[in-house]
Order: C-alpha cells, then structure tokens, then sequence
C-alpha cells in the first residue's frame, strides 16, 4: 500500500516515509448553491489559459520592499519539533520524546510565552500506535494515531482551552489499509477531516468524503462527497472551507478547487476553479475573493495554469503568479499572501504590487524554515531547524509575525 500519496503530503507523512483585480468581479461569477449530499453536479470549465497578459508574475512586475516584516517573538524549542497553526494564539506541535516509551509527544506552544505544553504524552490506543499528525483550534486539539505494523490509523479529538484539555477524547474517525490517514484542520472548536480510499487498497473505487465535527456534537456531519480523492487538505478561513474534490468525473481526470460557505446549512458552494484536465493542486485556499493555489509540479499542454508555481485568482483570470517551487500553503491577510519557497518565503500584496522575502534564521539548514500557519491568520508562525558552529543540527526556532 501506497500509504502518503501526493496529495497528502504533511510535515509529518514526509519524515515519515483576491488578487486585487479579480475581487471586483466577485459578486457575479458565485457559484450556484449545492446540498451537502447533492454536491458533485456543478462545477465550472477547466481553466486552460494560454494567454501570458492574463498572468502577472510577481517577481518580475512587483517592486522588492523586502524588510517589512513585524517579528513580535522569537523562541529556541526542542530538536524535533513541529509546530501547526490555525487560529488563536496556541500552535499545534509534535515534539521529541520525554521517555523511551513513545517515539514522540503531543501537544501545544503558546504564542504569547514560548511555552511548550504537552498534552498527550502517549499514543491512546496503546503501544503499537504513533502519534502521526496534529491540529489545535482556540477551542479544540486533535490528533492521529496509526499502527504503522497494519496501517490501522484514528483520528481522535477533545476540547480545549487556556493551554489544557477540557474533556476525554472523542473518536472521529478510522480506518485500516484500505483508506488513507485522514488529512484534516481545526479552526475554533470545529475539526474538518477527509476520508479518502488508499489508491493500493481494495476500496479503490469508493468516493471520498469531507466531515466536520464540533465539541459538544454527538456525531459528525458530512460537508462534500466526491467521487475521487481529494487533491488538498482541508483549509477553513473566514468561515469558508477550501477542498479541491474531483469534478468533470465523466469526462476525465479533474480536480475543481471549492469554496464552501459554512455558515450555510446545506453547505454552499461560492466559487471553484477547474484546473485543465490532469492537473493536481498541491496545495489551495480561499482568500478573500480568490484561490491561492499551488501547482508542484509542470503539466505539458494543460496552458499556463499547469506550470509549478503558486497562482493567485479565480475563473477567468488574471492570476498572480509566483515561478518558484511551492512548499507549503499559502498564508497570509487581505491582498497580502505569504507564500512559502524553498529557503525563505515570499510576501506578494496584490493590491499595492509589491513583493518582500522574508529570510530564514541564521544557520537554517538548506530548506529555511517552514510556515506553521495557513491562510488567513493574524499571526504568521515559522519555524526552522538550525545547526550549531559545527553544522550539527542543535534546535527549533520559531518565530511569530504580526500581520
């Protein structure tokens, strides 16, 4: 079994093995309302865009004013360290073990002192288990065990606050071989995840499914079904949840990036963008007005919307456009996107043009450090591994932003 596909690959699977031209044009091109379980009939064209005038590359047609950038704190965490941030002022973060018990712990670091808490110091389901990835929203903490000796995985979460659970874990969901480890986010004290078939498992031809669960609700509750994979992981921001599902099933192999209004009980679609027929987002998030997107790698014949890079818009163009292999989701606030490259990270604001590169931590090593954060946040969360006068790996610093 392939057990990390393309499409979800985190921080952790890998260690393990609008613009501003577009927003006015808002309004008028919204997408048609969809039922939460009747979702899967409407979806744009594939956008194949050939013409260079709809494309603004932003290195190129920007002006550098690098150097604006507001660092509130900075703090040395642990070797081994992962941070992820949703909202609020807690991050997320898988760290090394305290004891020779668990291969790793879980838990939170505060954004306002530096402290690390854990919270859950060893797998629930017992020994043979892992912890393998993790989320907190201001009210909520969730996590994912796998068995990786039968590929058996759940996903577990528990309300939370003020630094500490407030109740026992609730299992969302599981599964074993046949279906991939959840991808999933936490925003307030909701937790949205993916249930998708493994591509080697014998499930192969089930539809996948995008759930989302509060603390306090005795069951979950289905958002979008697709009839593929889905492409991204999960983002929520402003109360609109970005998936990029399977569309076109009919007709091809294509992937339509969603914009779905939570607020709305049957769960309406606002936007989507059709990428040209086998064409793969790696990453996606609704901004604003528009869809920052990440292509990882070249599409031959599928037009300019199938090169790598990170493209910022929505159907119809024009799209921003920065050419340099994507890493990470986007972040960012209003017609600023902070977009992750492979040393340090790009800030492009569509609406005064301009550009600014952020650069990694002193004796990073060869990646610079990676963004914790996703999509619209307050605080831009970072963090690196950096290495000592001898170039041997020594701890974690992370840094915070403010927007």
């Amino acid at each position: 079994m392939k057990l990390f596909g393309k499409n979800g690959i985190t921080r952790r699977r890998f260690l393990i093995g609008g613009a501003a031209a577009t927003a006015a044009t808002a309004a008028a091109v919204s997408m048609g309302g969809c039922s939460g379980n009747d979702n899967t009939d409407e979806s744009g064209e594939p956008q194949i865009v050939d013409d260079e005038s709809q494309v603004i590359d932003a290195l190129d047609e920007y002006s550098d004013v690098s150097g604006e950038f507001n660092n509130i704190a900075t703090w040395q965490l642990p070797l081994g360290t992962l941070l992820f941030h949703s909202d609020g002022v807690w991050s997320a973060a898988m760290m090394a073990p305290e004891s020779a018990a668990s291969p790793n712990t879980v838990g939170v670091l505060s954004l306002t002192s530096g402290n690390l808490v854990t919270l859950v110091s060893s797998a629930t389901r017992g020994r043979r288990y892992n912890f393998h990835d993790v989320r907190c929203g201001s009210g909520v903490f969730a996590w994912l065990e796998v068995d990786y000796s039968s590929l058996t995985w759940v996903l577990l979460a528990a309300g939370f606050a003020d630094g500490q659970l407030t109740g026992d874990p609730e299992q969302l969901d599981q599964g074993d071989s046949d279906w991939e480890p959840s991808m999933f986010t936490a925003v307030g004290s909701t937790v949205y995840w993916q249930k998708m078939p493994s591509t080697n498992g014998s499930k192969t031809t089930e539809a996948s499914h995008c759930y989302r669960w509060s603390v306090g609700d005795s069951d979950s509750e289905e958002v979008w079904e697709s009839p593929g994979r889905f492409a991204t992981h999960p983002r929520v921001c402003d109360n609109v949840l970005t998936i990029s599902p399977r569309v076109r099933a009919d007709e091809g192999t294509y992937y339509g990036m969603t914009a779905v209004d939570l607020s709305d009980s049957n769960f309406r679609q606002i936007d989507q963008l059709v990428l040209p027929a086998g064409v793969r987002p790696f990453e996606a998030v609704y901004m604003g007005s528009s869809f920052a997107f990440a292509i990882e790698a070249s599409y031959s014949g599928s037009g300019i919307l199938g090169n790598m890079g990170t493209f910022i818009g929505r159907e119809g163009g024009p799209y921003v456009y920065v050419a340099r292999e994507p890493a990470a989701c986007p972040a960012g606030k209003g017609t600023r996107y902070l977009i992750k490259t492979r040393a340090s990270h790009c800030m492009i604001d569509t609406d005064a043009q301009t550009y600014a590169v952020l650069a990694c931590p002193d004796r990073s090593l060869d990646y610079g450090d990676y963004p914790a954060s996703e999509g619209t946040c307050d605080l831009f969360v970072t963090y690196a591994t950096t290495k000592d006068t001898q170039g041997i790996p020594e701890s974690v610093v992370a840094r915070v932003f403010q927007l």
